[in-house]
């Protein structure tokens, strides 16, 4: 079951494909899975949900990952000039900091290398502005595309202006794929396509290769976007760059990808929120080289410090003997792949990056952090791995990272871990110390099937995540999820759509700027289409958006009584901001469900009542001037 299951994995995150330029067909998927649905074997072992400590090491193993670097560096000038860095971009002084950028590259090695570099080393792409409005919705649950069968999705928001951004790329059979980029400008209530990128030649996105940074120069919204392809058996990575009014497009191929030298899974975050003109951007990537009848497998890194020049400088940072940023694995096997990401973290008076690195199928469960406080000029001044018995792939970093008077030390990170031959679940692990220690828990404890796990920090706020994750109910149908992680409690899990279908698409946690902070983004009815999910109070659906409702009005849920999860009707005649809540026997209020702003609309509520025990309990709808409340019971 175990090999079967990996099968799988493999299939689904593009392992297979970095092997193989024939483009997959999306419904091979379903057929792998419904395999693994007949097969069973036993459990590891009793599992314990509570929060743990996690357990970090220091040395290097010599069967295992390696890193080092064998440069002598000036410290206490590279600490003096980072200092001065900092303070020159604190203080909005370009000038400065791109002399002292420069200077710090000379004393470190560092090479720069601008757009020509790139610009010939692989197919080039077409960059077109479309700009058209998909029309507005009434929905909480808005379909941004309906049709597209896309290899993946990514989001993220402006932290400046609270425009948020959606990527996907599209499948499109014997021609060039082709990569969309949408935008909100009122919290995803509705879309505007403003970019296609697709190319001349016949080119495949890599399944779940793809990622978005939104960042603002304090007048312009920009858009950098990462991705993987492959043309002509070469894989490569690239970088979009587009702003939101049309203008200032920019494109890289990293590196000098060729057959047997490949470069995958790119990964992408700022300091935006930090420093508004003077933003870095930074890279994260694998590069894959074949060796005989090897892999060597290696962690590179890139920094881009004028994000919004009309031509970004990309510099690489590689420091090992063998040109690696810090992880690197030789001969691996055909089927080890590298995931790595890469977050932002402010403290009182440091830049930190931090990176995450897992090498799936490696035989080697452990996952391999970096810290660098100087912006990743030098070899990272920590590099722990983190003891982990459990087979996992696809780690995922997030962290508040902007604001360095919350001290900007908390950092999540998120993956999928197997429990079982057929139990893998979403789990997490938290540092409040900008990694010095770290605690772990389970997401999602439920015996089923985990095949994607995202986390997303909501800036500037202390201590607060969103969890998306995947799981698989049927062998042609999957759920979405939401779970928050609010200081240390996480509220019980909220279902955002059920029998979907399967697809490439994963899901994406992001946030949005409003009362109601999550936003998640997933696949469509057939595993086709990208819907984007409003919300953190559970699954409500707008269902009547062409006939506006002539008053208010609550109705009784149903079923009643049920357990655990019943439907909450109401409609709203004008836009208004809605409080709905539960109430337990004594007034107790036990759950808030909605307390935002909505426009006119028939809506349905979906609560989950799963952390509440058997009994009765009052729903009460507030809104303008008008009150109602209703009995329901809970009967387990």
């Amino acid at each position: 079951m175990e090999l079967l299951f990996n099968v799988y994995v493999l299939f689904f995150t593009n392992i297979t494909e970095r092997r193989n330029t024939m483009k997959h067909k999306i419904y091979f998927l379903p057929l792998l899975i419904l395999t693994l649905v007949f097969i069973t074997s036993p459990l590891y072992s009793q599992k314990d949900t509570r929060e743990t400590m996690s357990t970090f090491a220091y040395i290097i193993p010599n069967n295992g990952p390696q890193g080092s670097d064998s440069k002598q560096y000036d410290r206490e000038k590279i600490n003096t000039i980072v200092a001065e860095i900092r303070n020159a971009r604190q203080n909005g002084d370009f000038l400065k900091s791109e002399k002292l950028q420069k200077e710090l590259e000379k004393i470190t090695g560092n090479i720069s290398q601008d757009n020509s570099v790139f610009i010939n080393n692989g197919p080039l792409p077409i960059i077109e502005y479309v700009n058209q409005p998909l029309g507005q919705s009434d929905y909480n649950l808005t379909i941004i595309s309906p049709t597209d069968a896309a290899w993946a999705v990514a989001t993220s928001t402006d932290p400046i202006s609270g425009r948020i951004y959606v990527v996907q790329t599209k499948y499109v059979n014997a021609a060039s794929d082709t990569a969309k980029v949408y935008t909100s400008t009122n919290h995803g209530m509705s879309w505007t396509l403003i970019y296609r990128v697709f190319y001349a030649v016949d080119m495949d996105f890599r399944n779940d290769e793809l990622d978005i940074e939104a960042i603002n120069n304090g007048t312009t919204s920009y858009i950098y976007v990462v991705a993987g392809f492959t043309s002509s058996s070469v894989h490569y990575s690239t970088i979009y760059r587009m702003n939101s009014s049309g203008g200032e497009t920019f494109f890289a191929n990293f590196y000098s990808a060729v057959p047997g030298n490949a470069f995958l899974n790119p990964r992408i975050t700022s300091d935006n929120g930090k420093y508004t003109n003077l933003t870095y951007v930074y890279i994260i990537l694998t590069q894959d080289s074949t060796t005989g009848s090897t892999h060597h497998l290696k962690t590179k890194f890139s920094i881009i410090t004028n994000p919004y020049a009309a031509t970004p400088t990309i510099t690489n940072r590689n420091f090992t003997p063998q040109n690696s940023y810090w992880w690197q694995l030789p001969n691996a096997g055909d089927t080890t792949i590298l995931f790595n990401d890469i977050v932002y973290s402010d403290s009182a008076s440091t830049d930190w990056l931090i990176t995450v690195s897992n090498f799936y199928r490696a035989g080697i469960n452990n996952l391999y952090f970096t810290y660098s406080n100087d912006y990743g000029a030098t070899s990272p001044s920590r590099n722990p791995f983190l003891t982990e018995t459990n087979v996992n792939y696809m780690p995922r970093l997030a962290s508040s990272r902007n604001d360095d008077t919350i001290g900007g030390q908390y950092i999540m990170l998120a993956y999928t871990r197997q429990f079982s031959s057929t139990d893998w679940d979403p789990y997490y692990r938290i540092t409040t110390n900008n990694g010095t220690s770290w605690s772990s828990g389970y997401i999602s404890g439920a015996l089923d099937t985990t095949i994607y796990t995202d986390v997303e920090g909501i800036p500037g706020i202390r201590n607060k995540f969103r969890f998306a994750y995947a799981v698989r109910n049927s062998p042609t149908s999957s759920s979405i999820y939401l779970r928050q992680y609010n200081n240390g409690s996480m509220p019980t899990a909220f279902v955002l759509s059920t029998n979907m279908g399967f697809s490439f698409t994963p899901v994406r946690a992001g946030y949005r700027y409003s009362t109601d902070s999550c936003f998640t983004l997933g696949h469509g009815v057939g595993g086709v289409g990208v819907y984007a999910y409003m919300g953190c109070s559970g699954s409500l659906v707008n269902i009547g958006k062409n006939e506006i409702p002539v008053e208010f009005k609550l109705s009784q849920n149903y079923p009643n009584p049920f357990n655990p999860t019943t439907k909450i009707s109401f409609t709203i005649p004008t836009s208004a901001f809605v409080s709905l809540k539960v109430y337990d026997i004594l007034g107790k209020e036990v759950a808030t469900l909605i307390n935002e702003k909505m426009n006119a609309g028939n809506y349905i509520y979906e609560f989950n009542a799963e952390n509440l025990t058997s009994g009765i309990y009052f729903y009460k709808l507030e809104s303008n001037n008008f009150s109602a409340i209703r009995k329901m019971v809970l009967l387990k």
